[in-house]
């Protein structure tokens, strides 16, 4: 059964601002700890992929917050939800903390799907109940 679906995009420009604003900080606000390892390696290599990296993970989470109903409020925070890439290259959510636990107590999973362009970013997130 669906539980709730999400979507978000964004422009790459504008998330670029931000981060060049607070010095790469936003990063560390927005990524959790193997999602940083994985941008750290992006942008070292290539600068674009790496900021088009973060924006797919922030387009993720907004996604994800909306599709469980509760926005970004607990047990929803920016690092306990993490979308990493299975060796096929398919996005998969990680929980931790607060959230993981809500996850499993719900009985809830979640599928993601991202993708990106030159200048926009895109997430769409279903959630459902395990069977």
């Amino acid at each position: 059964m669906i539980i709730g679906i999400g979507t978000d995009i964004l422009k790459i420009e504008r998330l670029q601002a931000a981060y060049d604003r607070t010095q790469g900080r936003l990063a560390e606000k927005i990524l959790g700890p193997d999602e940083m390892l994985v941008f750290k390696a992006r942008l070292a290599r290539n600068h674009k992929r790496g900021i088009a990296f973060l924006a797919t993970r922030f387009a993720a989470k907004e996604a994800f917050s909306k599709a469980i109903g509760l926005g970004m409020r607990m047990p929803m925070t920016w690092r306990s939800l993490q979308t990493l890439n299975e060796v096929s290259g398919k996005p998969v959510t990680s929980y931790s903390g607060a959230l993981a636990r809500f996850m499993t107590e719900k009985q809830w999973q979640a599928q993601v799907t991202v993708s990106d362009e030159l200048d926009m970013a895109i997430a769409f997130v279903v959630v459902t109940e395990q069977n």
